[in-house]
């Protein structure tokens, strides 16, 4: 299970090591809501696989935890240049908002399907 501390000690960036142990914990509960919608399934804590992709969440969020990153994100500002902004419509969909995390939870959600016989639903014949 993470923690402020456990995040503060594995993580190399600046924006995690001067965050709060508060706002951490913040982070860490949101990560957790964010898995739970894209996985559709419980938060497993004594998982190491999701453990990596809960910390790798956890602080994706950080370092994008500022006014700049959150003010343009509102406005839907997704690139910005010398030309001005650019803004795109996206398809609704359930992510965790980082690429590498959907990945790995996808890859973690495989994995425990082929350890519980294929998947979740069970089909019986009477």
């Amino acid at each position: 299970m993470l923690t402020p501390e456990k995040v503060k000690q594995q993580s190399s960036t600046r924006a995690v090591e001067d965050m709060t142990p508060e706002r951490l914990s913040y982070l860490i509960d949101e990560a957790k809501v964010r898995i739970e919608l894209f996985t559709t399934r419980p938060f497993v804590d004594n998982d190491s696989r999701l453990e990596v992709a809960h910390f790798r969440l956890v602080e994706a969020m950080a370092l994008t935890d500022n006014d700049e990153t959150l003010g343009a994100e509102a406005r839907g500002i997704t690139a910005e240049s010398d030309q001005g902004y650019s803004w795109s419509i996206e398809r609704a969909a359930v992510t965790t908002g980082s690429p590498l995390v959907d990945s790995l939870l996808r890859q973690w959600m495989c994995f425990t399907a082929e350890q519980s016989q294929g998947g979740n639903v069970t089909a019986m014949i009477l």
